[in-house]
């Protein structure tokens, strides 16, 4: 008996021993910016897809650490018919959210239309733009393109490294920027608005794609980017770790929440 404790023992020590030695995955509390814009990141999406809840937080992350922004992350779109949503000034929609469990019912689409028209900031960052059949036709005008198989053209992907070309310079969203190379994947052909101005570019299979733009929708403001593809799993790449490529969502962000800033948050 005194032997099978003393083993008993010594396998626990060596298990937590072991378990010590183990490096997991550091958890942070969110940042007071009590003066920032308050972001809404709804987050959730196709699972074993896209890698939705890491990507969520390094966006809310560096975003927090701009000092600028207060951000919650919710994956649950009834907060689009609550009353809870008038308290935030910008919204991001980063992932593709066309599975039944995630998919934006009818009430709840006019509701994201209507906070953008009445003059918040909205940022679509890649799979965000992946119209569902049931999509109202207002989102491709909130969008300026969506990713499409319904009509025509057949919206396209293509996974690879990518040169990014910064096509206007002088727009707040690019200020800074030089081309910069990138690896993700590429969304094309989408069914796009006629009177799109592109701030960033690529070329693929001989044309010019758009990747980066902006719009004015009622009285709000929105960025668009087709790339930010993260793969499901443990340990994928992750574009938004591309510095020129975070900087730009970043200051895709502050421009469509610079009305919403109050003095004393400004940089």
């Amino acid at each position: 008996m005194i032997l099978h404790r003393a083993i008993r023992r010594a396998s626990i020590f060596a298990f937590l021993a072991i378990a010590s030695s183990i490096t997991m995955p550091a958890a942070f509390g969110q940042k007071k910016a009590p003066e920032g814009v308050k972001v809404l990141l709804l987050s959730g999406g196709a699972r074993q897809h896209h890698g939705y809840r890491d990507q969520a937080l390094v966006l809310s992350r560096a975003l927090e650490d701009t000092g600028r922004y207060e951000v919650t992350i919710c994956e649950d779109g009834s907060i689009l018919t609550s009353p809870g949503l008038a308290k935030y000034d910008t919204m991001i929609v980063h992932v593709d959210r066309r599975d039944p469990e995630f998919k934006f019912t009818l009430e709840q689409q006019q509701a994201l239309l209507e906070f953008v028209r009445s003059g918040k900031g909205y940022v679509s960052i890649h799979g965000g733009d992946n119209a569902a059949p049931d999509w109202l036709p207002e989102w491709r005008d909130m969008l300026g393109g969506v990713f499409s198989h319904v009509g025509l053209p057949d919206s396209k992907t293509k996974k690879g490294d990518f040169l990014v070309e910064i096509v206007q310079k002088a727009h707040p969203v690019t200020a800074g920027l030089e081309d910069f190379p990138i690896s993700d994947e590429l969304y094309y052909k989408l069914q796009m608005r006629d009177n799109i101005i592109p701030l960033a570019v690529v070329h693929h299979e001989g044309q010019e794609w758009p990747v980066a733009w902006v719009r004015d929708f009622g009285r709000g403001r929105v960025f668009h980017t087709v790339f930010g593809h993260r793969d499901f799993g443990p340990d994928k790449h992750e574009p938004l770790l591309t510095p020129s490529f975070m900087k730009l969502v970043i200051q895709g962000v502050d421009y469509v929440s610079e009305p919403h800033r109050k003095p004393a948050a400004k940089k």
